[in-house]
């Protein structure tokens, strides 16, 4: 029987070994102290510098002994047997020890009540916990932890708003953890999500007009299937004749399947930048329920929990439905794919420049436009294009869902941009005249009327 104790970064653990009849058992307890200092920690002698962190240790040793004096250690898990040191020392069983089965949980249930793409965001961040430390417990949630996570992170080159996000949604588990009783620490509180500002572009009413015009022909998919799988052996290292395979990868029906889901796609979009619904309204629209062709407007649910408004009827919504009727729905998966290829299509090939944080630091991208192109873009598209028209803030909210006009100038901060840019290229120090010259021009305009 053996019992030492151990510093995993700044966390000292203990370990209860013990070999017994050829069987041999491990069980590690974290009793969450911390050194601020690892120089402190006296690897020899298993203690640290600190007499009141030592007499910790002194009482958890004590207890394991304890322990072992009246129970098997054969029948402890790593879980009771916190349980166990727990009970000794604080007259109170820890009711769950361990961060990921706990953390399993809050993802089923996340699941069970709010669906699986709610509870995704969750699985990943425990994937990247598990990644970062398999061994993590609640305990070892402190300030040092989210420093040495967040520099692992940022160590992979993910940006700011995914490190974020990964603390929010890791904070919230542990928040939850909180209100069970499971999670006594609050250190997790401090934790700081950081974001910035994500570039979005939105499209002009020109370019939604030239999604609804493209045409989709059978040439168009052919040269784009070949083109994929041109992609697909470029990553393999193989080198083929594309015409050779051309039989083999595409076929009549499949063409025709896609020529179909994209013009679903293409269909559903222009309707998204014409309403300003949020995706998972405009791809459930009723048109039998909520269009009404007659007075010329959408009955429609403005944002995630109502209230329903009318919103006027678009030329091109109302060309969809009475040309076709309404575009059968599909996935936003899918969807997000399609609209990039119908974008490409469509030539919206502007270069756009952005940049943003990767690794803590700044990265500049050149891309086209169409592959920023997402389901989201329709409803931005359809608040900037009415900004732009000079329609009153107020009333483009109404439909849009933002309750704030902060909220919603950051929204459309592209477009307002856009339009300041516009406005400063109507002064005429442009044209590089002096001061004097602009009065004196002013003068003979004057004059000559």
């Amino acid at each position: 029987m053996a019992i030492g104790f151990y510093l995993s970064r700044d966390s000292i653990y203990a370990i209860y070994r013990i070999q017994k009849n050829g069987k041999r058992i491990n069980l590690t307890y974290y009793p969450g102290i911390t050194i601020e200092n690892i120089n402190d920690w006296r690897k020899d002698k298993q203690r640290t510098k600190d007499e009141k962190t030592n007499n910790e240790l002194v009482k958890i040793e004590k207890a394991i002994i304890d322990i072992m004096d009246e129970v098997d250690p054969f029948h402890l898990t790593n879980e009771t047997f916190a349980q166990c040191i727990n009970q000794k020392l604080y007259g109170k069983p820890a009711t769950h020890t361990s961060f990921f089965d706990y953390s399993e949980e809050f993802v089923k249930q996340a699941k069970q009540n709010k669906g699986h793409e709610f509870a995704n965001s969750f699985r990943t961040v425990l994937n990247k916990l598990r990644e970062f430390d398999s061994s993590l417990t609640f305990e070892r949630i402190d300030k040092k932890f989210y420093r040495e996570f967040v520099n692992w992170l940022q160590g992979k080159g993910f940006s700011a708003n995914y490190t974020g996000s990964m603390i929010r949604d890791l904070k919230r588990i542990l928040n939850k953890a909180s209100e069970d009783e499971i999670n006594t620490l609050n250190t997790f509180e401090s934790f700081k999500v950081m974001a910035e500002d994500v570039f979005n572009i939105y499209l002009t009413e020109e370019e939604i007009q030239r999604i609804y015009d493209v045409k989709i022909t059978e040439d168009i998919i052919i040269e784009i299937q070949k083109e994929n799988k041109r992609k697909q052996l470029q990553k393999g290292n193989k080198i083929i004749d594309a015409n050779k395979e051309q039989q083999a990868m595409i076929t009549k029906a499949n063409i025709v399947r896609q020529i179909d889901a994209l013009n679903r796609a293409r269909k559903l979009f222009v309707v998204g930048c014409w309403t300003g619904l949020r995706v998972e309204n405009y791809l459930s629209i009723d048109p039998e329920l909520q269009f009404d062709l007659e007075k010329g407007f959408i009955h429609a649910i403005a944002n995630k929990n109502g209230p329903k408004l009318k919103i006027p009827m678009h030329k091109l919504v109302r060309q969809i439905v009475e040309h076709d009727g309404f575009p059968v729905t599909i996935s936003q998966q899918k969807f997000n794919k399609q609209i990039k290829i119908i974008g490409m299509i469509a030539q919206i090939n502007e270069k756009v420049i952005y940049s943003r944080t990767e690794g803590g630091k700044r990265v500049e991208y050149s891309q086209p436009k169409y592959e920023l192109i997402t389901t989201h873009t329709a409803r931005r598209s359809f608040a900037s294009n009415l900004l732009g028209r000079g329609i009153p803030k107020q009333f483009i909210m109404a439909v849009t869902g933002h309750t704030t006009e902060k909220s919603f100038n950051k929204y459309t901060q592209a477009i307002q941009k856009d339009l300041m840019t516009e406005k400063l290229a109507d002064y005429d120090i442009w044209l590089g005249e002096s001061k004097d010259e602009q009065k004196k021009k002013k003068v003979k305009i004057k004059e000559s009327k």
